[in-house]
């Protein structure tokens, strides 16, 4: 029977460039994460269908991946990065001293194209931390995650600001259905400004939450704009909470260097329903879809029987991967790339093939006899030195491919 050599829909494999680049973007984010305090930790790859089937994962709830284990469970390929952590914490972290920071890299798997930018399988890094009610969580998890878009060098990105909260407040005292509620965010999300006004004139609501639902859509830009515009709103005591929130983000944000960066949107809808405070998203011209999200999501640890405030975001690294190819900006610093003329039996040879690994370059034993294989083989690896034994035990450079770029034969560890 013939194999099928193609790839399912959305996966794809990744070839030598991609895993150097891959590797080294997450190598550099793990290291900010780690520097900035968040400990990393990994979940399954596979969890049981009902971690993600209560009503906040409803909007992914047709969008997992979903098989039978030998016991006739449901379990899915992990379609959320925060979930899971928030078990484990749950399970297996509870004694934890708080502020708990934590940070992790791994495969996000959808079968929605929308949130995964037509990829089944993306890969997504992120931080999550636990423990700190105020906005000053919120501050330390977007400053982190600006700092970790500009290590990996990428420019000309906006992260745009946003109050789930805000929205929760407006339609608290409102009776209306889901429905029309679920309308009401459409409208939001498209920026649908005539749609929404005349959506809201149709329904029976208080004038005033009329007024600010048809001005939230307009709500965008620049953060001193905006907080001109809502306070002009007649907006009541709790929904102004929620908006001093926001203010207070922006002003330390803003003291933090980091104003550039930043717009508001208060007309930005969650995208995961468990979210219930201060939100944010990722933008690059380059990229049509969003690098970044994260946001406060407080009542989603009620659902695993803990009290605790928490905030996170997540970067999906295939999109980030493509912005810095785009701007020129993924430059991989090429390690020298030595070939050994020898068997490798000798115990000198092995002493020296083990001190160049050590040095941090990469180091091969010639595994070729013909002289034209050998010089296709260097040609298609881009070897930079060729080395080997001379008759009186000390070693010498057969050729010094590398040019200028690796330095003069004398300075070489060679």
């Amino acid at each position: 029977m013939r194999k099928n050599l193609l790839l399912p829909e959305g996966v794809q494999d990744l070839l030598i460039d991609d895993c150097i680049y891959r590797r080294h973007l997450e190598d550099k984010l793990m290291k900010g994460f780690i520097q900035a305090g968040y400990m990393e930790v990994s979940s399954p790859n596979l969890e049981y269908y009902d971690l993600f089937s209560e009503d906040y994962l409803n909007a992914n709830g047709d969008n997992m991946f979903k098989l039978i284990d030998t016991n006739g469970k449901i379990l899915v390929l992990r379609p959320d990065g925060t979930i899971p952590i928030v078990r484990m914490l749950s399970t297996k972290m509870k004694d934890f001293v708080y502020p708990l920071k934590l940070s992790y890299i791994q495969d996000i798997f959808r079968t929605d194209e929308e949130q995964a930018g037509k990829k089944r399988e993306y890969r997504q890094a992120g931080v999550e931390l636990f423990g700190i009610p105020s906005y000053r969580g919120d501050a330390e998890v977007i400053i982190t995650a600006i700092e970790s878009l500009k290590d990996l060098g990428l420019e000309e990105f906006q992260v745009e600001l946003g109050q789930a909260e805000l929205l929760r407040r407006i339609f608290e005292d409102l009776k209306i259905s889901s429905k029309e509620k679920q309308s009401i965010h459409e409208y939001l999300e498209n920026k649908d400004i005539i749609g929404i006004d005349k959506f809201v004139e149709s329904l029976s609501i208080n004038e005033d939450i009329k007024k600010i639902l048809k001005k939230l859509p307009m709500l965008f830009g620049e953060p001193t704009e905006v907080i001109s515009q809502i306070r002009e709103l007649p907006l009541n005591s709790s929904m102004m909470e929620a908006v001093k929130d926001l203010e207070k983000v922006w002003e330390i944000l803003r003291d933090y260097g980091l104003g550039e960066y930043i717009l508001f949107d208060l007309g930005m809808v969650p995208n995961m329903e468990y979210y219930s405070g201060i939100i944010f998203k990722g933008f690059t011209k380059d990229v049509g879809s969003v690098l970044l999200s994260g946001g406060r999501y407080d009542r989603l640890l009620e659902d695993f029987g803990i009290s605790c405030p928490a905030t996170g975001f997540a970067l999906i690294i295939n999109r980030i991967t493509k912005a810095l190819k785009i701007q020129n900006k993924l430059e991989i610093k090429e390690k020298e790339h030595i070939l050994i003329l020898d068997d490798g039996t000798n115990r000198l040879t092995i002493d020296k093939i083990k001190d160049l690994r050590e040095k941090g370059y990469i180091v091969e034993i010639c595994l070729l006899e013909d002289s034209k294989d050998i010089m296709e083989y260097i040609k298609r690896r881009e070897v930079h030195k060729i080395i080997k034994m001379n008759s009186q035990g000390k070693w010498e450079l057969v050729e010094n491919l590398g040019g200028s770029l690796y330095g003069n034969s004398q300075d070489s560890d060679c």
